[in-house]
């Protein structure tokens, strides 16, 4: 490669530009059509070819490339690692706007640093990255997350390998027929290999995948069935709170309501003085000074407390009695919220069983932790580019940042579709 800056700087739609002339030594090439090295020059083209250093200024290239024509009449372009045929963009700008999409910044962002157009930025991200699912594990981890695709379907469905830390596919909806029509495509030896599967208290996920996956066990993840414990014992404590006449039980139960849906394990014994009760005092006393008041509170929050040392404490050889007994417990308080929570754990019975079941080798409790840490990333990423008008360019932007490998590369037709902006339609 020869390379001179001799034309220094150029205006072009109002962009300086920094240019480079370029040429290349000439190599023969051989002929598609008849096999023959070809070394006769038919004429020059001059491409401008955008490309990106650390300039104050855009790059442009003019790079003189040769047109060689051969005895057969075929007429071709010489090779060059520089630019690929039919574009106007450097590969080496290519390769940085795929490194600056691994990153945590938005397409307008890494647009602006290029200076180039946040669509190029966006085409060339979608035609280059390999954004096909990645094969299912023994072990999965499934939930939802916000994104806001229409109306009437506000949450994607998401899939995880929580031993690899990789997410395996994403869906725009995780509705039960959604759901079926993926799972269906995918080989039934690749279903087979699933062993287990943790899911949260959606029902389409357990009737999906007991379908498709029929080897694999479905666990509960323990954080839900434990949110539905304490969800529905801070409905007893408002209306307790509504019921009693004691100024300052209600206003601990009103201010301080935290405090009574925690392990008790989780409650301070540090001591602080309290201008309510005009004493030194620690929230282990606050909570006992409550529950003491009603017996519905006591009865209720002993109950929750069990619930934590069930998660705890219990293993996969005695769950099942440990938590057939609190159920009948819940059932005999006649509350209508306590009955609440025995018919969920009714229902859901074998998967909170299936939760206690370990896998890997650090004998690892069924958990949907992993998949939850991405949706906190799946709902970053949304808010970096402030939202997302198509969801597949949502999709892979989670997926090419979350990967733990780089992602393959794709070799795809360049007649593929593009991305344009779209227009906003006037409000007359």
């Amino acid at each position: 490669w020869q390379a001179q800056a001799g034309s220094g700087y150029t205006d072009i739609d109002g962009v300086k530009y920094r240019i480079f002339e370029v040429t290349r030594e000439f190599e023969p090439v051989i002929c598609p059509r008849c096999g023959l090295l070809v070394h006769k020059t038919k004429e020059y083209v001059i491409r401008k070819i955008k490309t990106f250093f650390n300039y104050d200024y855009p790059v442009l290239i003019y790079y003189r490339q040769r047109r060689l024509i051969c005895d057969c009449g075929k007429t071709i372009q010489e090779n060059n690692s520089l630019v690929q045929k039919g574009k106007n963009i450097s590969n080496y700008l290519i390769m940085e706007i795929l490194q600056q999409c691994k990153y945590k910044i938005s397409f307008k962002q890494i647009a602006e640093q290029l200076k180039i157009d946040s669509m190029t930025v966006i085409n060339i991200f979608m035609e280059h990255a390999n954004f096909e699912r990645r094969e299912f594990t023994e072990v999965l981890c499934v939930d939802e997350f916000s994104a806001n695709i229409n109306e009437n379907n506000p949450y994607a469905f998401i899939i995880g390998d929580p031993v690899g830390k990789d997410i395996i596919d994403i869906l725009p909806s995780r509705h039960q027929v959604e759901i079926d029509k993926y799972l269906a495509k995918i080989p039934k030896e690749e279903r087979l290999r699933v062993k287990l599967v943790n899911i949260d208290m959606w029902e389409a996920y357990k009737v999906s995948f007991s379908a498709y996956c029929p080897n694999a066990k479905i666990a509960v993840d323990p954080f839900h069935y434990i949110s539905k414990a304490t969800t529905e014992f801070h409905k007893l404590r408002r209306i307790v709170e509504e019921q009693t006449d004691n100024p300052k039980i209600k206003s601990i139960l009103r201010n301080h309501w935290k405090l009574f849906g925690l392990n008790e394990k989780k409650l301070s014994d540090k001591k602080f003085y309290s201008q309510l009760l005009n004493k030194k005092t620690t929230n282990r006393e606050i909570v006992e000074y409550c529950i003491n008041s009603d017996y519905r509170l006591e009865e209720a929050w002993g109950i929750i407390q069990k619930i934590y040392k069930f998660r705890d404490k219990c293993t996969l050889d005695n769950c099942r009695d440990m938590l057939v007994e609190i159920i009948n417990e819940l059932e005999a308080t006649g509350l209508e919220q306590m009955k609440s929570i025995a018919g969920t754990y009714r229902h859901w019975f074998e998967e909170i069983c299936n939760s206690f079941i370990t896998y890997g080798k650090y004998n690892k409790k069924a958990l949907n932790a992993f998949i939850e840490g991405k949706n906190r990333l799946c709902k970053e990423i949304k808010a970096i580019g402030c939202g997302y008008a198509n969801f597949w360019i949502y999709r892979a932007r989670i997926l090419y940042i979350s990967a733990n490998k780089p992602l393959p590369f794709n070799n795809r037709n360049s007649k593929r579709h593009l991305y344009k902006k779209k227009k906003r339609k006037r409000v007359e």
